[in-house]
């Protein structure tokens, strides 16, 4: 067979494949009798706005309540409501503009709110009306763990903890807020132990004397250690690793990622949405890839509403942005009598009521972990003070 007739006989071939039902890239819509892996991926998509309330033993089958599920979605994005994913109605579906399903009338409730609420004492400070300290005045601490207060103020810089718990739930939780005035953004601290091997937390944090308040990070070295898939990681502009998953809600940890931008914006992306180097090309110069979102775009996700997603409670952690500049994390502690830990979907609830617009759920169970001008804060696990880390997220003044 000459040349010629070689590419014709492959070009001939490509285009069956392309018409053929179910493949990848075909012209037409899906509909129902198709069947293949772009239906499920329309399913797990639909699943995610909320369209769909459950995955489980979901099929390659387009079906009659994936018509159905199509059919509402174009009713919401002002597509004509034909049941059929057509070209317009994925492009739509795929867009990080897609209108999600309204909120489920029974959905599951989550009592975010505290027994009580303590406010930190009056103090004559001399602040500007940001609440910043003038310039040259030496920083402000207090530490009160009794009454479950913590505050750090200096003319660049603002920290504020509290503690909180919830008898009728047996939960304790640790609300934190960070604010700069210019410029300051959270920063990594690896192991400083060869081969980034696991290290005590307070030993973590000796020669970062700048960091007044820190949190668990990814724990992605363990990953890496125990040959898991790792995610995107990137620390300080450098890929760590790129070995990540397929977006599914099924599995723990999903590898969503936390992506730090040279700006100070934090922003949530899908496991595989873009490689290390991308984000880096993007002005990205740190990720921690755990997960699940917990926030997006200023909106809890509405899988956690969904039949399907984990309901168990644990110690956890989470880190999320007001605005560029302005932070909140939240740690819970668990495994213990008088706090037996957080769904995510509290942990998604809790964390918009802080005002975050993003935020991922960290590491968390016995590595979970609050530090404050050098003191840990949180407990979670009855007995055990701390447990190793494979790294820390922390805000430095």
């Amino acid at each position: 067979m000459n040349t010629r007739r070689l590419k014709r006989s492959v070009g001939i071939l490509l285009a069956l494949l392309l018409l053929w039902p179910g493949f990848p890239g075909r012209a037409g819509a899906l509909s129902l009798q198709d069947s293949g892996n772009e239906v499920l991926k329309l399913k797990h998509r639909l699943f995610d706005l909320g369209y769909l309330s459950t995955i489980k033993k979901a099929t390659r089958d387009y079906t009659k309540s994936t018509a159905e599920a199509v059919t509402w979605f174009q009713e919401l994005n002002n597509l004509p409501g034909t049941g059929e994913a057509d070209q317009a109605t994925l492009d739509a579906l795929y867009a990080k503009e897609a209108i999600k399903a309204p909120l489920p009338e029974d959905r599951p409730f989550c009592d975010t709110a505290p027994d009580s609420v303590m406010n930190l004492p009056p103090h004559m400070l001399p602040t500007d009306d940001r609440g910043f300290l003038l310039p040259g005045q030496a920083p402000y601490v207090f530490k009160d763990r009794a009454q479950g207060l913590w505050q750090y103020v200096s003319d660049t810089m603002k920290v504020e903890i509290s503690r909180f718990t919830q008898a009728t739930g047996s939960l304790e939780w640790f609300e934190v807020f960070i604010a700069y005035r210019d410029g300051g953004m959270p920063r990594s601290i690896e192991s400083a132990k060869e081969g980034h091997r696991l290290q005590q937390t307070l030993d973590m944090l000796m020669g970062h004397e700048d960091i007044v308040v820190a949190i668990t990070d990814d724990y992605y070295v363990y990953r890496v250690h125990a040959k898991e898939k790792v995610g995107v990681v990137v620390r300080d502009g450098v890929v760590m690793a790129d070995d990540t998953v397929s977006p599914s809600h099924g599995r723990f940890p999903s590898l969503e990622v936390l992506a730090l931008f040279s700006d100070g914006r934090l922003q949530t992306f899908d496991s595989n949405a873009h490689t290390g180097l991308e984000c880096i090309a993007q002005g990205v110069t740190d990720t921690w890839a755990f997960g699940p979102t917990l926030v997006s775009d200023g909106e809890v996700p509405r899988y956690f509403y969904s039949k399907d997603y984990h309901s168990y409670r644990e110690p956890r952690c989470a880190l999320g942005m007001v605005a560029p500049g302005t932070y909140c994390a939240l740690v819970v502690t668990g495994r213990k009598d008088e706090s037996h830990g957080a769904t995510f979907g509290w942990m998604a609830e809790k964390m918009r009521e802080m005002g975050a617009m993003e935020a991922l759920n960290l590491d968390g169970g016995g590595t979970a972990a609050l530090v404050f001008q050098g003191e840990i804060l949180n407990h979670s696990v009855k007995n055990q003070t701390s447990r190793a880390e494979s790294g820390m997220i922390g805000f430095a003044d």
